[in-house]
């Protein structure tokens, strides 16, 4: 399976969405090359001492070097790169009169080998099965395993092009101005607490491995993001890896994905789509190829993510799966799920053992026959992200666990059901699938981190899970359920000083001119008052004088998120009030009040 964004109609495989979506770039009539994964038995001469001072600096980059020094994660032989004299016999072997017969596709130093591609002019051919028997015959080769098949007919058409994702106009309601679209998923996280207090993913850098990023180079939601050089071209991993603007012009699937992270609209003030870590860095892979599925692309993966890990990546975050291939005796079983079977699943656990926090949708085979999560989700270092709805429901499509040898999947849960997302044409619309629900939930993560910049990898983990809503009693098709964003923040050691009696915080405090307005959420634990009845807000300065007052609609849940315009008050200290009304009693005294500050030029 490529990427996971749900069917919209039962009548429309998921399939035909993705490759018809892609169509303008030569999804028929392409041939696929073949490739072959050469495993080598041991790592000589590969040119570096791991013992020598200047080790680090000859493998990773300054930043992966102090995101290992902050976990405690040494240097060891995975760290290594592929011995040079194996590929140096390998181009030998391969050298034809008229030319090169292989290509070396990827390097990897995770598992000492490489992914050659022969040329399909002689892939047909004995030229290449005779080249094939002399690289089995190699001194030090240990693995020789096919990864993908040079097919002489094309993939045929997808069909009738699937209808796209309603658009979505921007709504405003009580807490949904800074955010616009995207304030159901965020409220759903009670990420907007966190957002509130300016921690929004700062400081850290987030890899995003999919099929492709269509016009995130020109898109008006990434304005921003590359204004400030927080967008960076990582790889295009089915074209060897080569760090070019081809992944610019290439599927959407990764740009939708992006947008729900790093996404940011407003007009006249006013935020029409808001991601979830709009403040962090991210490094784009390409390596899914949507023209066919072969295993080849599990190992574009693996490169990838070795580089992520070389250029300093903190976080993963994948909305792609694998279970069934163009080549059938590829295919892989529900009963291998394991954790340990699959190559990109074992990557994905090294990325992680790497100091790394790596996400993974969980995949939309819930509907299908397959049902269960797909490879790299089962993981037991990989956060598998499920679907629900914005009531926290499960989402019909979303995958289910557990894993083959019985581990809690999915782990954690958010928003994929009618997810607000931008697409590559610069429309806000909302869409399914744990495409969406994964990103938003590390983009959450990633807020959480740069609150926390001294945490580990696994305390972020651990907080995610220990705040969700089924940490207690998890299952199969939740896993420990939705995050609370606030919790897992003070679960780290977040504190709750601006909250009164626990019960009453605002953000940004102080406020200013800048701000949306000033954010407040009110939790009455016990709903005393009529359920469903308006909240009463009063904001006096600093010798008690009533200043503003109104009244906020609100609903029958006890958390109750609004947002007040404080734009017109001079600078100074000031005191808010709220409490409930009771339709028979509006004289009843506030439950809750704190100080704010607000700051003017």
């Amino acid at each position: 399976m490529n990427g996971f964004i749900a069917p919209l109609t039962p009548l429309v495989s998921f399939w035909v969405l993705l490759v018809s979506l892609s169509v303008a770039h030569g999804a028929c009539g392409q041939i696929a090359p073949l490739h072959h994964w050469v495993g080598f038995a041991d790592k000589v001469d590969c040119g570096v001492d791991l013992n020598a001072p200047e080790a680090g600096q000859q493998l990773l980059s300054e930043r992966a070097l102090v995101r290992r020094a902050h976990h405690g994660i040494a240097l060891d032989s995975l760290d290594l790169p592929v011995p040079p004299g194996r590929i140096a016999a390998l181009r030998a072997l391969g050298e034809l009169e008229n030319g090169q017969a292989l290509r070396i596709l990827h390097r990897s130093k995770w598992f000492n080998g490489v992914v050659i591609q022969i040329d399909t002019a002689v892939a047909d051919s004995a030229t290449a099965v005779e080249l094939l028997a002399q690289i089995e015959g190699l001194d030090g080769v240990a693995e020789v395993r096919r990864t993908g098949w040079h097919a002489g007919v094309p993939r045929p058409p997808a069909g009738p092009e699937a209808s796209l994702p309603r658009r979505l106009q921007a709504v405003s309601q009580s807490g949904s101005e800074a955010y616009g679209a995207t304030w159901p998923q965020t409220e759903q996280l009670r990420l907007d607490l966190l957002h509130g207090l300016g921690h929004r993913g700062s400081g850290i850098r987030v890899g995003v491995l999919d099929s492709g990023f269509d016009r995130v180079d020109d898109n008006p939601a990434f304005d921003r993001a590359r204004s400030e050089g927080r967008i960076t071209v990582g790889g295009n991993f089915p074209n060897g890896g080569a760090a070019n603007a081809w992944i610019y012009q290439e599927h959407a699937h990764g740009a939708m994905v992006l947008s729900t992270m790093a996404g940011h609209i407003d007009s006249a003030g006013t935020s029409l789509f808001l991601g979830s870590a709009p403040d962090a860095e991210y490094v784009l892979f390409r390596t899914e190829d949507v023209h066919w599925e072969h295993l080849v692309e599990e190992y574009h993966w693996v490169a990838a993510a070795e580089r992520a890990d070389s250029m300093g990546c903190d976080v993963l975050n994948t909305s792609l799966g694998y279970s069934l291939f163009d080549d059938t005796s590829a295919h892989h079983l529900t009963s291998e799920l394991d954790g340990n079977t699959f190559r990109i699943t074992q990557a994905s656990d090294i990325a992680a053992r790497k100091g790394m926090l790596v996400f993974n949708s969980a995949g939309n085979s819930g509907n299908s026959t397959w049902q269960k999560i797909t490879a790299p989700a089962d993981g037991d270092s990989v956060l598998a992200v499920g679907a629900v709805d914005a009531f926290g429901q499960h989402a019909s499509f979303s995958s289910y666990g557990p894993s083959a040898d019985g581990r809690i999947k999915p782990d954690l849960c958010a928003t994929g059901r009618n997810a607000a997302y931008v697409h590559p044409d610069g429309t806000i619309r909302v869409g399914n699938g744990t495409s969406f629900s994964s990103p938003i939930l590390c983009g959450a993560a990633v807020s959480l981190w740069s609150a926390h910049p001294e945490a580990r990898a696994w305390d972020i983990r651990r907080a995610l899970l220990e705040s969700a809503s089924q940490w207690a009693a998890p299952d199969t098709v939740r896993g420990f359920g939705v995050p609370d964003l606030w919790k897992a923040h003070l679960l780290l050691g977040g504190q709750e000083s601006s909250f009164y009696n626990g019960n009453l915080l605002v953000y940004p405090n102080p406020v200013t001119d800048a701000d949306a307005g000033l954010g407040i959420v009110f939790r009455e634990e016990n709903l005393l008052t009529a359920a469903g009845s308006p909240l009463r807000w009063q904001v006096l300065d600093g010798m008690g004088r009533n200043i503003a007052e109104g009244e906020v609609a609100r609903g029958k849940e006890p958390l109750s998120t609004l947002r007040i315009d404080v734009g017109s008050l001079p600078s100074g200290q000031y005191i808010l009030s709220l409490w409930g009304v009771p339709e028979e009693d509006v004289t009843s005294l506030p439950a809750a009040w704190t100080r704010f500050i607000v700051q003017t030029p």
